[in-house]
């Protein structure tokens, strides 16, 4: 008996301990509620839907042992973004994906028995990504929102034809960041900052079928994102409530993701092995900007 009281005291005092903190969360975003609703910050709420033209560059290289070049990618890339968010006084959700390509991208460097290769490529680039975040600060007339994410990238290298051939990369990814919003009459002005730790990460290919695919699971580097949207706001209402209003944006940003060198993988044909090959440490700057409208209501 005299353990059983230890566990019911116990699991008493638990859960005392979970009601506590459970009537604090709640505490804390009913006054955060009865604070916005006094300074309601930037004031966004509602459901806010937008579409974008994408146009970026990117520059990819592949790192040696000495922090040489070994190849490189660059390429003007464009494509097409949509975004979706739901705000409440004290919420903050968003969904967005992103799709990107180029015929002609610029390739620099060796084939795989060393031979120096120029030739123009293709890349093609697939994200998603969904985050919440707390509204934690609402100060005159701007808003400041701590979030967490996860997201999902891929990304196809090569046309699949010697000497070129096709990389298709794909890793998940977890974001921690903040977002900033400033409103002036109908103009908004932000910051958007947060780090990106892809996991999962893995290169297939067959080199154009020179071998069966193989599968690279390369290691884990921290990345990171910025960009700085715009809007302007030509038809509707400052409150979502009044009616609908539509509104013209323009995001510049900018990505960085690094790519750790993957352990050496023995590659077959036919099942029979072959060779084994590595993939390099490499790292990606995308530098872009987003062009487009929206609608919040």
């Amino acid at each position: 008996m005299t353990g059983f009281n230890f566990l019911l005291n116990r699991w008493r005092v638990l859960t005392v301990l979970a009601n506590l903190f459970c009537f604090s969360v709640f505490w804390a975003a009913t006054a955060q509620a009865a604070s916005a609703a006094k300074n309601p910050g930037s004031g966004n709420q509602g459901f806010t839907l937008g579409m974008a033209f994408d146009g970026s560059y990117l520059d990819y290289r592949e790192e040696g042992s000495l922090g040489d070049c070994l190849d490189k990618d660059t390429a003007y890339l464009n494509g097409l973004a949509v975004e979706a968010r739901y705000e409440t006084a004290v919420i903050w959700t968003r969904f967005a994906a992103q799709y990107s390509r180029s015929g002609w991208a610029d390739y620099d460097g060796t084939t795989q028995d060393g031979t120096l290769l120029t030739m123009y490529t293709s890349e093609r680039t697939y994200q998603y990504e969904g985050d919440v975040g707390y509204k934690a600060l609402n100060a005159s007339t701007s808003t400041l929102t701590p979030y967490i994410g996860i997201g999902y990238r891929i990304w196809d290298r090569g046309t699949d034809a010697l000497p070129d051939y096709q990389e298709k990369y794909t890793w998940s990814y977890g974001s921690a960041g903040a977002d900033y919003v400033l409103r002036l009459s109908r103009w908004t002005a932000g910051a958007n900052a947060a780090v990106r730790v892809p996991f999962n990460m893995r290169l297939r290919t067959s080199l154009a079928g020179k071998f069966d695919e193989a599968t690279f699971y390369l290691k884990t580097r921290a990345g990171f994102s910025l960009e700085l949207p715009v809007t302007y706001m030509f038809y509707g209402y400052h409150d979502y409530r009044a009616g609908p209003s539509f509104f013209a944006s323009f995001t510049p940003y900018y990505q960085y993701w690094a790519i750790g060198a993957s352990d050496p993988v023995e590659l077959t044909k036919g099942g029979a092995p072959k060779d084994a090959y590595y993939e390099p440490d490499s790292r990606a700057d995308v530098f872009g900007a987003r062009v487009g409208i929206g609608l919040n209501y």
